[in-house]
């Protein structure tokens, strides 16, 4: 089915997260949480000027920089993304997909006349996947880089999250059975809760022995091999997640982020 007659303004975001670039890193966080999204709009006197990631946070927060600082004294300015591209709100929803791919980002500020009107993301394009359901789980899936152990600290986590560019990643417990999943998002949920409790004499020993058992989702969306697009929508919104592990005879053999479902829009949709 062709996607070329779905534009970027059918399926943006027009309630979306915004903060200005010099409130506190606390204040944002809140405001993520008021939209359930892991991202925010940054503006100055209304302007554009930035957007900020989970991913952003998970970079810098806990870094040596930061570590000694908490939150509350923080500012957006200091982990935004300055001057974030951008697209029309005339773009077909496959070249949108194209460019993010191309891109290697996850949302773009929708922008008409110098305003920004709205905000797409990968979710938005993932669910465009639902029209192309004849594609399975086979089809779309990609190769495990690595699986992170329970016994695993949450630094390493971070490390390969960033290494091999991915925003998810499967956990198995000690005798290999899956157990459960990390993003972006539950380490730099991790870090934030961490600077807010831990005392700053603390925190350079403590962080460093956070394991992933302590932050990790438990139980994440499994599809089989023969799963269609919408079977695997459905397991990524009913946990409200990025990804989902393809199992086959009780093996680990891929798995199925939101990337991989903006790929098939960007390649198939057309």
């Amino acid at each position: 089915m062709s996607l070329n007659s779905i534009y970027v303004k059918d399926v943006m975001l027009r309630d979306y997260p915004v903060v200005d670039k010099d409130e506190t890193l606390e204040h944002a966080v809140r405001i993520m949480r008021k939209y359930d999204s892991d991202r925010v709009v940054v503006v100055k006197k209304g302007k554009l000027v930035g957007i900020m990631t989970k991913k952003d946070i998970m970079m810098k927060l806990a870094t040596l920089r930061t570590r000694n600082i908490v939150p509350g004294r923080m500012h957006v300015s200091s982990f935004m993304t300055p001057d974030p591209k951008t697209i029309p709100p005339t773009l077909s929803v496959v070249e949108a997909a194209q460019r993010m791919l191309a891109d290697n980002i996850g949302s773009y500020p929708v922008v008409e006349e110098d305003q920004v009107i709205g905000l797409i993301t990968r979710w938005e394009l993932a669910q465009l996947a639902e029209k192309l359901n004849e594609y399975k789980a086979a089809d779309i899936m990609t190769t495990i880089p690595e699986v992170l152990r329970t016994s695993n600290k949450v630094l390493h986590a971070r490390q390969l999250l960033l290494k091999y560019n991915v925003i998810f990643l499967p956990v198995v417990d000690e005798e290999g059975r899956l157990v459960g999943y990390v993003t972006t998002d539950e380490i730099a949920d991790a870090f934030l809760a961490f600077h807010d409790i831990v005392p700053e004499k603390y925190r350079k020993e403590r962080i460093e022995h956070l394991l992933v058992d302590d932050i990790m989702r438990l139980r994440p969306p499994v599809v089989s091999p023969e799963d269609g697009v919408t079977s695997i929508l459905e397991r990524l919104r009913t946990k409200k997640t990025k990804g989902a592990v393809v199992v086959h005879n009780d093996k680990l053999i891929g798995i199925i982020t939101l990337t991989e479902l903006v790929k098939l829009v960007a390649t198939k949709g057309s």
